[in-house]
């Protein structure tokens, strides 16, 4: 099996599973290898929690950011990576479920 990389018509970066013998424009029916997809990600929750971080940290200014260094890099770490991390946790769950059958 090799691991190919394409572009889909919507500019996405995917990766696919195919066979030895099966050329690359196959590609799009290949076994998908894609992180899990942010669309699923709540944008509102993700917005406040976001502005919530910036406020905390007292990010309110761009003298403040300049100020602060990573103060900005740390808010959006922290409110991106825990939404990332969990939809990577959900498909695990998700994998183990139908590896079990249930």
């Amino acid at each position: 099996m090799k691991k190919v990389t394409w572009i889909d018509k919507d500019g996405y970066t995917r990766r696919s599973l195919l066979r030895d013998s099966d050329p690359e424009h196959l590609a799009p029916q290949g076994i998908p290898l894609d992180p899990p997809s942010i669309d699923r990600l709540d944008w509102e929750e993700l917005k406040r929690n976001l502005h919530n971080a910036l406020s905390e940290q007292g990010l309110v200014t761009w003298q403040d950011v300049n100020a602060q260094g990573n103060g900005i890099t740390n808010a959006i770490v922290s409110v991106f990576k825990k939404a990332i991390v969990n939809l990577y946790k959900e498909d695990n769950r998700n994998a183990k479920k139908i590896i079990r059958g249930g």
